[in-house]
């Protein structure tokens, strides 16, 4: 699918902290992240607000990863969530009718964009789930190996996360507190399974990480 949309479109430059869609807009384009302009990892924040003021990160988007089809797919319905770049990103800008032309014509892209919805729609359930499950330490372990098998990139020093997030960022993608995220990460790095690095996390011991969050 990512090769057949990269022949559509225009190609765009997205600054670091500008907003690829804004919730509440009616715009129905999509965009494919190419490419980090600046060279450093591709990455794009999901966010969302509710009702009552509170903002939630409810995703991080990568390098290939399709951005807007939900809105492009619901004709009449506006941008569910902002999605903002957190660095310099080259991106694919498809109008919606090309889109869909070209979902059309390419059945197989379908399949594929119905497998990567239900990933997404996978996670959210998951998030779910941990926050009824287990406590923010828990929580947090789990978040981390998501990010890392996705994203994550090994290095002598342990695996980076391979997407930049602060710690109040992950505490909106486990429902907690910066506060208790930081109490949390402190617990972990005294075991050795992490280090904290600026907007990022490294894990140190992956494999001691995985039974954390089997056993606590």
């Amino acid at each position: 699918m990512r090769s057949g949309l990269l022949s559509l479109g225009r190609q765009r430059v997205i600054r670091t902290n500008e907003h690829l869609t804004r919730q509440g807009d009616r715009e129905m384009g999509v965009f494919l992240l190419k490419s980090a302009v600046s060279g450093s990892a591709v990455c794009a924040k999901v966010t969302r607000v509710a009702q009552n003021g509170s903002e939630a990160l409810i995703g991080v988007r990568v390098a290939g990863d399709v951005i807007g089809e939900g809105a492009a797919l619901r004709q009449d319905l506006i941008r569910s969530a902002t999605v903002t770049a957190c660095t310099d990103l080259l991106v694919q800008v498809i109008e919606r009718r090309q889109f869909l032309a070209y979902l059309d014509r390419n059945p197989e892209a379908w399949h594929a964009l119905c497998a990567l919805i239900t990933d997404r729609l996978d996670w959210a359930n998951r998030r779910r789930a941990d926050f009824a499950a287990y406590d923010v330490k828990v929580r947090l372990v789990r978040v981390l190996l998501e990010l890392a098998e996705t994203h994550g990139v090994p290095g002598p020093l342990g695996v980076d996360l391979g997407v930049a997030v602060s710690q109040e960022e992950l505490g909106r993608l486990i429902g907690a507190k910066p506060d208790a995220v930081g109490v949390a990460l402190k617990a972990l790095k005294a075991k050795g399974l992490v280090t904290a690095r600026y907007r990022g996390v490294r894990i140190r011991d992956l494999e001691s990480l995985r039974r954390t969050a089997d056993d606590d």
